[in-house]
Formats: C-alpha cells, sequence, structure tokens
C-alpha cells in the first residue's frame, strides 16, 4: 500500500503521449553549499515505477554555487530527478517537464524557488505534493473492514483538495498540463483505493478475506468517483502516469479478490494483452513481466508472445533481458566478486555444485525474514555438493562486515560476497537482472540457469534435489 500511496504522489507530476516534436531542455540552479567541479546528476525518464529503469543520466559539473546543461527531450514530457552528490539536499521534488520547458530553480537558506516561464507549472507541482503529504500526515491509514468506507472517502477528499488547487491555477499551468495533472490525480486516486483493497486482502485468511469482500459489496460504487477519467485514449496510449498501475490493481481487485480466485499470471497477461491496445498495451505487459520476473509462473511462450507485438525499444530490451533470465537451461552469467576475506572468487569455481545466488541489503525486511528459511535449507544440504552464495549490496564493505556478524541475513554455512560499494550499479547485479530484493537464483552443477524457485523450504529443497 505504501507503494501505491508514494506512485500516487509522484505520479501527479508524470504524463505520456502530449508532444511530438523533439526540444532542447535547460535545467539550472544556483544551490546553498554547491562548489565548482561539484556534480550535479540529472536523471531522465517519461515512466515511473518498475519503468523507471529504463531512465538515462545526464551530469553537470557546477561553477561555484551554479550549474547547467541541456538536455534533450523528444515526443513525450520526461520524469526528472536532480541530485547533488555529496550535497545530502531534498528540496528538489521529482518533476515534470514538457518540451518546452526550461527548468531554472534557487535552494536558498533549505527553501526552493523557481525561475523563468515555466516556474507557475513547477510550482503548482510542488503544491499539490505538498497538499498530499499533508493530507496523508492529518489522516493515519487504518486498515480494517469496518473503516474500508472511510478510509477510501479519506482518499477521494485528499484528491478533491488537490483538484481545487489545481482548478484555481488552470490559467497558469496551460491547458496541456492542466489536463495531464488532472489526469494523474483522479488516477493516483483511484489506484490508491484499488491499492488498499489489495494490500488488506491478499494474502490474507480467508475470513478476514470474507470481511472485506462484504464491506466492499455494500457500498455503492466504491470505485466510480471519477467518471470522467480513461484509462487510455483513442489511439491506445495511457493517459496518465498512473493508467498502467490502475488497471492492474483493479484485475487484482474485480478478477482475484472479489471473484475469490487466486492470481495466475497467464490469466493476467492475457487479459491485458487481449483487452488493450497500443502503448497502452505494451507498457501493461512489460510492466506486469517486471514485476512478477522472478515468479515461479513466468512462462517463456507469454514472453514470447509479448515480444510478437511489443514494438517500443526499450520494452523490449527489458523483456528480452528476462526472458534470458527465465530461460531453464541457459548458462547463468560468470562474475568474480571478493569474499569476507578480501579474496576474488569466481562463479565458476563451484562448478560441479548446484550453487543458491541470495541477493540482500542490510535494512530489507523481507530478506531478513527468507533467512530463517535459507538457513534451514543450508542446515540440510551442508553436506552435499551444494554451495549457499550470499551477495550484498551495501554501500560500504565496513556495513557489509558488520551486518555479516549478526547473521540476521546470512549464516556461517554461507559463501558472502558483496559488489565491492557499487551497490545495485554493479555488473552481477545488471548481468542477473536483479530488480528486487530479495532475490533467490539457482544454477545447476553444469552452471545452467534453473527455473525460478519457491521462496520456503518445501520448494526450494525440492528445486535443489531436482538438480543434485
Amino acid at each position: 500500500m505504501n507503494r501505491i500511496i508514494v506512485l500516487f504522489f509522484i505520479g501527479i507530476l508524470t504524463c505520456s503521449r502530449l508532444y511530438a516534436i523533439e526540444h532542447k531542455v535547460s535545467i539550472s540552479g544556483s544551490v546553498d553549499g554547491l562548489k565548482t567541479g561539484d556534480s550535479v546528476t540529472i536523471t531522465v525518464c517519461p515512466y515511473l515505477g518498475r519503468l523507471g529503469e529504463l531512465k538515462r543520466a545526464f551530469t553537470a559539473e557546477a561553477k561555484g554555487s551554479r550549474f547547467e546543461l541541456q538536455i534533450p527531450v523528444s515526443d513525450t514530457p520526461r520524469f526528472v530527478q536532480i541530485q547533488f552528490g555529496r550535497l545530502d539536499i531534498k528540496n528538489v521534488p521529482a518533476l515534470l517537464l514538457f518540451p518546452s520547458d526550461d527548468l531554472d530553480f534557487t535552494i536558498r537558506d533549505n527553501r526552493l524557488f523557481f525561475r523563468g516561464p515555466s516556474a507557475s507549472r513547477f510550482v503548482v507541482q510542488q503544491e499539490i505534493e505538498a497538499l498530499q503529504e499533508g493530507y496523508r500526515r492529518r489522516f493515519k491509514t487504518v486498515y480494517a473492514p469496518d473503516v474500508l468506507p472511510v478510509s477510501l472517502a479519506r482518499i477521494d477528499s485528499g484528491a478533491a483538495i488537490c483538484l481545487d488547487y489545481l482548478e484555481s491555477r488552470k490559467t497558469e499551468v496551460g491547458i496541456p498540463a492542466y489536463r495531464v495533472l488532472k489526469n494523474n490525480i483522479m488516477a493516483g486516486a483511484l489506484a490508491s483505493k484499488y491499492g488498499y483493497v489489495t494490500y488488506t486482502c491478499l494474502h490474507q485468511p480467508a475470513d478476514l478475506q470474507e470481511k472485506f469482500i462484504k464491506a466492499i459489496r455494500q457500498l455503492d460504487k466504491p470505485f466510480n468517483g471519477y467518471p470522467s477519467f480513461v484509462v487510455a485514449d483513442s489511439s491506445g496510449g495511457p493517459t496518465s502516469g498512473f493508467s498502467v498501475e490502475l488497471v492492474y490493481q483493479r484485475y487484482l481487485v474485480d478478477s482475484c479478490i472479489l471473484a475469490r480466485r487466486k492470481f495466475n499470471l497467464h490469466d493476467c497477461y492475457r487479459f491485458e494483452s487481449r483487452d488493450f491496445t497500443g502503448a497502452m498495451r505494451e507498457q501493461l505487459v512489460t510492466e506486469l513481466f517486471m514485476l512478477k520476473r522472478n515468479s515461479p509462473e513466468l512462462a517463456a511462450a507469454d514472453l514470447e508472445d509479448a515480444l510478437g507485438f511489443v514494438k517500443n525499444t526499450g520494452f523490449r530490451a527489458v523483456l528480452g533481458k528476462i526472458r534470458a533470465m527465465s530461460l531453464t537451461g541457459s548458462v547463468a552469467p560468470d562474475f568474480i566478486l571478493r569474499d569476507a576475506e578480501n579474496k576474488p572468487v569466481k562463479l565458476s569455481d563451484y562448478r560441479g555444485k548446484v550453487v543458491v545466488l541470495d541477493f540482500w541489503f542490510t535494512g530489507c525486511g523481507a530478506c531478513k525474514a527468507l533467512a530463517p528459511v535459507l538457513f534451514e535449507v543450508e542446515r540440510k544440504y551442508e553436506h552435499r555438493p551444494v554451495v549457499f552464495i550470499s551477495i550484498s549490496i551495501d554501500r560500504t564493505r565496513g556495513q557489509w562486515l558488520a551486518t555479516l556478524k549478526t547473521n540476521e541475513y546470512t549464516s556461517p554455512l554461507a559463501v558472502n560476497f558483496y559488489t565491492e560499494g557499487k551497490g545495485d550499479r554493479h555488473e552481477v547485479i545488471k548481468d542477473f537482472d536483479v530488480h528486487g530484493y530479495p532475490t533467490i537464483i539457482v544454477i545447476d552443477r553444469e552452471g545452467r540457469l534453473c527455473p525460478k524457485p519457491e521462496l520456503d523450504e518445501r520448494g526450494l529443497s525440492a528445486l535443489i534435489d531436482q538438480y543434485l
């Protein structure tokens, strides 16, 4: 649910398919504490969420307290984020730049000011985000069947505040930006409402699910508060940065929770690929496979089918990578990493053994929760030709070594590596297409990829036994 809410706030700042002419956008700023030679990184991407991995990065060198560079923007507006290297500055929010916009700002005394002809569009985005954040802090989310009507109504109330504010600034931001921001507010509210239900129902005991289903059915059209909003335009393109997330969350509620059916990846893919067209369909199925890239349900036939109609080159590259890493029998990429004694070790050194790779990082709650399962399996195969390799993306060697001593994420039976301070930018992360943590990958005795494992003791043990 937190992911849905965060996307709601940020989704207001993104859009697609508004302009088709290539432009140059100037991004510049004056920042307290910035010094000559400091590096400023600008990341640009037309998508949020999972498709954010398609971003491009640009770097500018500061001159005094000021930096400036130009970035190409073609076809669509872009979602832009700015990082200031050594300076821990969080004042600049994620921003939506239309092709005609230049971004110029100042950060002084910890306050953000925009300048130039496009300033009003950025000010409005900033204020909408502040309104949502303030509303979220005022009303804490409660997950219970008896408060479901109130919880959904509060999501609508928060959206109404933003819509009213946006309406009051309609002339200043311009009609194209107004339409985009309005669609994102409405789509974000709908995605949040569906997300509230999926978060509270999925993977819950049957009796609790039934209480939520009953509460939903007692409401009069709980998800129909925005009749003017449609997820896709007449050409099949998403009308909002939230369209794809909304369709997926709605599918979980309508086709799984309310229908009392377990989620099935193939069925969801079939729905998205048959009920939508154009860019919307391409983005839907790409994000679906990205979300489920580590699922045992991932079927090569569905990936091949998607590659038959997906034309977007970035999406095709993502799908191709997922396909390569999901094909049982493909040769696993080799790597060299240093262990806790700083000794370089190759993956291929373990040829002849079944290898279980565990990707994690300090502070990852899901990684910590999975650790007892891995410990049990490690003890079970301690004297068998099986090796368990933990790969941490911790930023520093000191942090990694300190965490190893706690035995909270790994056990003394595992071989421990870390990505040498490069975090998730290390080649091993890219080669194994790791985008979520924990990620477990099993490799057979000949160095080939095994099917995706179930993340429980029985499922993981069964897979290991199959390849011993």
